[in-house]
């Protein structure tokens, strides 16, 4: 009897110090599985001291037990390898998805993402919520649509819209505004740096520019839809492009900050010519009265015509005469380049709407036109980018040469080549600019010659 009772007095320590080392495995497996970032400093001390009890029991018990192995809480091992495999999880998501997308925007290749409204390309990186309206970015995800707070963010954003609406329209003035000769220097200075094929592609690209015809697009909601349409259109050889972007109908934080997405997807669309309005009224005013470009609107409205039955050869009238190109002789007849009069003919705006609206009442009064895209199946409208592409197959269908190749022969809405040459050597200027290695240097190579370009040439 005395052996065995000195038998279980020796094993007392070890069973104790067991049950201590369960205990405690149990409670970091708790602590462990708590967010970190709701621990408070006391908390956190607490859990290192508990870890460092748990590592001094294990080694007590190390030594007392005869086995090399200590026995585990089965609960704190599926804790543990559950919190791995999540990780796991979420660094394997990450790589997908810049593998996929892609981290920037291409504008050589670009594939829609899964979830185009909230496509994480179009977040601008260099510039966040808190840095244009003063309001972290937390506080945004967190506060309701009816705080004062959020209430100031709204205002803070229109006048970044309407910020961005002036710089828009000053910088097509800008540049259009140097001289030729600077334009010529700039571009002898930067085009040794520039690769001989590279040059050849940019020439090609911009002879086949139009600017008869350009597209408006009145309140789009979808990033990703609004840069698949830009791409679209440059393939197409549209130049010049226009949005209406109204602070007041953009609703609710998902509608805001696809607003702010599409600053980006406009603002990364370096080689068009791209202008913001902040109203419909100054836009019909900008197109109709400075340009004299006839509105033609996409809406499914009842007395709206086929896309195949548009007129689109309209000549100027006595009361509408522009001058645009050479010297307005009357009668809507101008003084070409060859010295031959032509006919002048009115440019084209396409007006195409929100992808959920569609076009504004007011627009569908001011548009000279209403047209819609013929379809025999069940759905109701097509993609805002694939009712651009359609749109531009038909207007290409119709676009013919009358004769030789001068460009006042040229027939239907899509005309290329019909850049003046001053337009032209601006926006291969531009394009020189945007295919240099270091984007940076072009302006320090300039600035060493005496020449200062307007900012306007360095927006991309």
């Amino acid at each position: 009897m005395a052996k065995t009772k000195r038998h279980h007095l020796t094993e007392a320590p070890i069973l104790c110090m067991m049950v201590i080392s369960f205990l405690s495995r149990s409670a970091v497996a708790a602590f462990t599985t708590t967010s970190s970032s709701r621990c408070t400093p006391a908390f956190l001390q607490l859990r290192h001291s508990i870890r460092l009890c748990s590592t001094n029991n294990d080694s007590s018990t190390d030594e007392n037990t005869t086995t090399s192995d200590t026995w585990q809480n089965p609960r704190s091992r599926w804790a543990r390898k559950k919190h791995f495999n999540k990780l796991k999880m979420l660094k394997e998501q990450e790589e997908q998805e810049k593998g996929s997308n892609g981290s920037r925007l291409d504008w050589d290749s670009f594939d829609f993402s899964d979830s185009p409204k909230m496509d994480k390309r179009f977040i601008n990186k260099s510039s966040s919520p808190s840095d244009e309206t003063g309001i972290p970015e937390h506080v945004l995800n967190t506060i309701s649509t009816d705080s004062i707070t959020y209430q100031t963010y709204l205002q803070s954003e229109k006048s970044i819209d309407q910020d961005t609406s002036r710089r828009s329209l000053e910088s097509q003035s800008e540049i259009l505004s140097l001289s030729p000769d600077i334009v010529k220097r700039s571009i002898d200075i930067l085009t040794p740096y520039i690769q001989d094929r590279r040059m050849e592609r940019i020439d090609e690209v911009l002879n086949q520019r139009t600017k008869h015809t350009r597209f408006l697009y009145e309140n789009p909601s979808n990033p990703s839809n609004v840069f698949a349409c830009l791409r679209t259109l440059d393939s197409f050889g549209i130049q010049y492009v226009d949005t209406i972007v109204q602070s007041d109908s953009y609703q609710g934080k998902a509608a805001v900050n696809q607003k702010r997405g599409m600053r980006t997807a406009m603002g990364s669309a370096v080689w068009m010519s791209i202008r913001q309005f902040g109203s419909l009224e100054d836009a019909v005013r900008h197109l109709r009265e400075e340009e004299g470009c006839l509105i033609y609107a996409s809406d499914l409205n009842p007395s709206a015509k086929d896309v195949r039955d548009l007129v689109w050869d309209v000549d100027f009238d006595d009361d509408n005469d522009v001058v645009v190109d050479g010297e307005l002789t009357g009668d809507g007849v101008t003084d070409g380049e060859d010295g031959k009069m032509h006919k002048k003919q009115r440019p084209i705006c396409i007006v195409m709407g929100n992808e959920d609206r569609g076009i504004s009442d007011e627009m569908r009064e001011l548009a000279d036109e209403t047209f819609y895209l013929p379809m025999c199946g069940f759905a109701e409208s097509f993609n805002l980018s694939v009712a651009t592409a359609i749109t531009l197959a038909y207007m290409s269908a119709v676009s013919t040469r009358a004769g030789d190749e001068d460009s006042y022969d040229l027939q239907g809405p899509l005309r290329p080549g019909d850049l003046d040459s001053h337009e032209l050597q601006c926006l291969r200027l531009r394009g020189v600019l945007n295919s240099l290695a270091q984007r940076r240097m072009g302006k320090a190579l300039l600035k060493k010659e005496g020449i200062v370009l307007p900012k306007s040439f360095f927006n991309f």
